[in-house]
């Protein structure tokens, strides 16, 4: 199958209007959280489950292409299974999408406890183009720091390598 051919066979999958059916009894906006809520869970599926990794690719370039970077973050934010956040996380930095304006979020995963969530975090901090929130930068900047001098092991050159990042965001 050609990748245009791909492409839009994915396609299908975040239209909600082709999987959803009005729920007798529920208003607009919850039928809109449930069909958020579906796409969500296909989208983690499709880019965790080992049976979809052939789908993979092109739900990291239809994810850019079609400006999801909303359901990847709920993906995120709301996934029980801690295995699968350094996936989703990856996929982040993977799709090539410009994260910037979620730098706060990202700066959270980057402290977490769980080394692969962290390094994925701050891979696709890394890879933020800007622009940014000058004050969000320097509020990093000083959370890092005060995090940094909790630990004391493989974590702090990760965290110093953040630190160097963000600098270069704040003199841009």
């Amino acid at each position: 199958m050609e990748n245009n051919d791909k492409e839009n066979s994915l396609k299908k999958y975040f239209n909600p209007q082709e999987y959803i059916t009005h729920l007798v009894g529920v208003d607009k906006s919850e039928e809109e959280t449930i069909s958020d809520e579906k796409e969500v869970i296909l989208l983690t599926s499709l880019l965790t489950d080992p049976k979809h990794k052939d789908a993979r690719e092109e739900t990291l370039l239809l994810l850019k292409k079609e400006k999801k970077e909303e359901f990847l973050l709920m993906a995120i934010a709301n996934q029980k299974d801690k295995k699968l956040l350094p996936a989703l996380v990856a996929a982040c930095w993977e799709s090539e999408i410009n994260m910037s304006k979620y730098l706060p979020f990202f700066i959270l995963l980057a402290l977490d406890n769980d080394f692969y969530v962290s390094l994925e975090a701050m891979t696709v901090i890394s890879e933020m183009k800007g622009p940014f929130n000058l004050t969000q930068v320097k509020q990093a900047i000083q959370k890092i720091k005060e995090e940094k001098q909790k630990l004391n092991n493989e974590k702090t050159v990760l965290l110093n390598d953040l630190l160097d990042a963000l600098n270069g965001f704040v003199e841009k």
